[in-house]
């Protein structure tokens, strides 16, 4: 059980999204339709690099500097003597070191800090847990109600997501003749933990009322898993294709295969409650009640293998650039490992070999469009994308270039609103991006702003 927790902790350090440029991040992570694409569009291999501008700087990891400066967040402490971060002086909060580790490329203005939760009077964390005839409540050390679904990431497993694996952290693209290529990946991801109450318990925060002989019940939810991939696909244009009243129009197809084998996997959904008796009370000598299941892999005790189809289409008209791409158009996927089941007659589990798997047709979409708009002084660059994979997404942004200056700006929503505001300057023989982002806090939900910058240099 050691390993699986050193395995939690592993896939929530390293299960960030593969990183956005500067440039992608100054427009709320809007994705242009480009080679940079093809992971999401297969099509977008075959298309012409640099139409609607690239990421040309190399993102510098400004974050390290919130790790290094913040005391909230610096590990410096637990170096030269770890019994300084349980210290009641110690300003360390493991929260903020989460949300800067895991946003390495960006300095956070305001990171997520689970001193909302502390008391300033003792300087611990209070949660106050209300019970009695009247009904529950559970509040903050001033009595204010705190909203229990409390996560991080999005739990995503083979169940939720069928057989997509996370986005690779990092791909190793090759290409082959024939407008063939082939890459290797590495995964490490799919990582959501998530906390909420049953119905009843909801319905009883709602009412401020208990019923008799009922269960009130907190759920979590976890995910996570890694691996390797390897990925063959095949991207060509077409002739032209005749539009009346539009003229001929650019057409791009492409399809990828995707093949993993997989290492490491958790899936997890575990509820602890209590029973409420016949007049409606809580017996304070009754033991919680464990209901649920938790599935993990790890090296040696299982593993994992799938493949996967994607495919992909592009069209150009008049300047402007529409994609749709559609991963998972056919699936595989299939995980052994270990098994944990509590039936709510005990809090020992009982354990058996086990296996998660699913096939078929669950695919994940993503369109996107983009145009480029010439003006008397300068150019305007302007798109949106729209996908479904665990949730629905989507984001617009535009630059505005003029000289050697460029100007950022965007809105969506993926996990929360979100918006990018940014600049850039390409001088002789550089580039300097920057931009401001946003993101949601981890389990305290609130807006985080960051700070990210890049810096390219030609020889």
């Amino acid at each position: 059980m050691r390993r699986l927790v050193g395995f939690v902790v592993v896939a929530a350090m390293c299960g960030f999204s593969m990183a956005q440029g500067v440039r992608s991040l100054g427009m709320a992570g809007l994705v242009l339709p480009g080679p940079g694409a093809a992971y999401l569009n297969p099509a977008y291999a075959a298309f012409p690099a640099g139409q609607y501008g690239t990421d040309q700087g190399l993102q510098l990891p400004v974050g390290l500097l919130g790790l290094l400066l913040r005391p909230e967040s610096s590990p410096l402490p637990a170096l030269r003597n770890p019994s300084n971060l349980t210290a009641e002086t110690s300003p360390f909060d493991l929260l903020t070191f989460y949300d800067q580790f895991t946003h390495l490329n960006e300095f956070l203005i305001n990171p997520a800090s689970s001193r909302a939760f502390i008391n300033p009077n003792t300087g611990y964390p209070e949660i106050q847990i209300n019970v009695d005839s009247s009904g529950v409540q559970i509040t903050d050390y001033q009595g204010n109600p705190i909203n229990l679904d409390l996560g991080l990431g999005a739990p995503t497993g083979v169940t939720a997501n069928k057989a997509l694996t996370p986005t690779p952290l990092f791909r190793i693209p090759f290409s082959l003749e024939n407008s063939l290529y082939f890459d290797l990946g590495l995964f490490v991801g799919g990582f959501g933990l998530g906390l909420s109450p049953n119905e009843n318990l909801r319905q009883a925060l709602r009412s401020g009322q208990l019923q008799p002989s009922t269960e009130y019940a907190l759920i979590l939810n976890a995910s996570a898993q890694s691996g390797i991939s390897l990925g063959f696909g095949y991207a060509t244009r077409l002739p032209d294709l005749p539009i009346p009243d539009f003229g001929p129009a650019k057409l791009y197809i492409g399809a990828r295969g995707e093949a993993f084998y997989g290492l490491s996997y958790l899936e997890g959904n575990l509820s602890v409650g209590v029973q409420t008796d016949a007049q409606g009370q809580f017996d304070p000598n009754q033991p919680p009640v464990y209901r649920g299941t938790v599935f993990y892999t790890l090296p040696g005790n299982g593993n994992g293998f799938g493949a996967r189809a994607d495919v992909g289409v592009v069209m150009e008209a008049q300047g402007t650039t529409v994609g749709l791409g559609i991963r998972n158009a056919l699936g595989f996927a299939r995980w052994s490992g270990t098994e944990l089941r509590w039936d709510g007659s005990s809090s020992n589990p009982t354990t058996n070999q086990g296996e998660r798997s699913s096939f078929g047709f669950v695919p994940a979409f993503f369109l996107n469009a983009a145009t480029r708009v010439p003006l008397e002084v300068g150019d305007l660059m302007l798109g949106g994308d729209l996908g479904y994979e665990a949730g629905l997404y989507g984001r617009v942004g535009g630059e505005y270039s003029v000289g050697p200056a460029r100007f950022r700006a965007g809105l969506g929503f993926d996990n929360g609103f979100r918006f990018g505001l940014g600049a850039g300057f390409v001088g002789p023989g550089f580039t300097l991006d920057t931009a401001l982002t946003t993101h949601r806090a981890p389990i305290v939900g609130n807006t985080v702003f960051g700070i990210a910058l890049s810096l390219g240099l030609a020889f």
